[in-house]
């Protein structure tokens, strides 16, 4: 029987929803702590085969550290999280790290991203705030409403959160662009047109400007990793509509937030809304708080009521498939070279 060892707090709100549904786990042994003391010592998880990591539940990473040499049967580490960037490097500094299998939570939050993504493009679509601000001035102000029907959304990152978005798209009538750094990915037929940027980039050059030139609204879903660094920053703001909108729903890692707000406070883009940060908390003297024309939430976009359940599904199902007689690894894993 498989044997799993969850790095988390179970004295945390969330861990104690996760300690709750692994009360009714009898396909797999379990134990769970957050300093390698509570795991019992090396005779006690000297069977764990899978490591799974519970940031969310206040999981300390260096714990995976502890117990690595502690493991000798470990085959595989899972992410309760979908981001895994403190994650990715700690593997790849353990011995026989870079070989074992890392996944995530990929795809546990897509459907509550795509709603919050049509939230923000209908905020500034409708103009919401002028709508407030009118009522707060009891100004009974009529003004042309445009509409989505027709517009391009442009994502920038097509997986699993964007392909999740398109079919919210198309149901408003919306053309659809992507860029992408592989053109052996799939999910290409979900748009009206795919650019390519970086080693994908076609013999006459990166088309990454392209989309950002085309796009109405631009979402960004990009994971972290050095490679998507800053990716949205001053020459792909500049490149923008001063009608486009920005959404930031990846990680705030791939956003020059200091380029934004020069581009918005010039007028280069019409708005933007932003649920991830370069730094979280947002720092109180972050000069986003009181940039004009920002829809800004506290990096809860994902935060629903089946949060946590949705991750725990993804786990159960990866989970099937490494106890499935002939498994030869997982169909989607974190690449630790990209970091994601």
């Amino acid at each position: 029987m498989s044997f799993v060892a969850f790095i988390g707090d179970k004295e945390t709100p969330n861990g104690k929803v996760l300690s709750e549904l692994l009360k009714d786990v009898t396909s797999f042994k379990w134990i769970m702590g957050n300093a390698v003391e509570d795991f019992g010592g090396a005779e006690a998880v000297k069977e764990v085969d899978v490591i799974v990591t519970v940031l969310f539940a206040g999981g300390k990473m260096p714990v995976l550290t502890d117990l690595w040499p502690l493991c000798p049967k470990l085959r595989w580490v899972h992410s309760l999280a979908a981001g895994v960037e403190t994650v990715v490097p700690q593997m790849l500094s353990l011995p026989g790290g870079p070989e074992i299998p890392l996944t995530n939570a990929k795809g546990a939050y897509s459907r509550s991203l795509a709603e919050y993504a049509l939230t923000a493009m209908l905020h500034f679509n409708k103009q919401v705030p002028r709508l407030q601000q009118n009522k707060k001035r009891r100004i009974f102000e009529k003004f042309t409403m445009s509409e989505l029907h027709g517009k391009t959304v442009g994502f920038v990152g097509f997986g699993d959160i964007a392909q999740t978005t398109v079919p919210f798209c198309r149901a408003f009538g919306m053309r659809v662009i992507a860029l992408r750094q592989s053109k052996t990915s799939s999910g290409n037929d979900l748009a009206d047109k795919v650019y390519y940027t970086g080693a994908g980039a076609p013999a006459e050059g990166d088309q990454k400007l392209d989309l950002f030139r085309e796009a109405d609204y631009v979402i960004c879903s990009l994971p972290g990793g050095a490679s998507t660094m800053q990716f949205c920053g001053q020459a792909e703001f500049e490149a923008m509509k001063d009608t486009g909108v920005f959404i930031s729903i990846g990680r705030g890692t791939c956003v020059d937030e200091a380029a934004l707000v020069d581009a918005m406070k010039a007028g280069k883009i019409a708005g933007a809304a932003m649920d991830v940060f370069q730094t979280e908390p947002l720092p109180d003297a972050s000069p986003l708080w009181a940039l004009e024309g920002l829809l800004l939430s506290p990096h809860n976009a994902d935060l629903t009521d089946a949060y946590i359940k949705c991750s725990w599904d993804v786990f159960l199902t990866k989970r099937e498939d490494f106890v499935a007689p002939g498994f030869s690894g997982f169909d989607v894993q974190v690449d630790k070279v990209k970091g994601y």
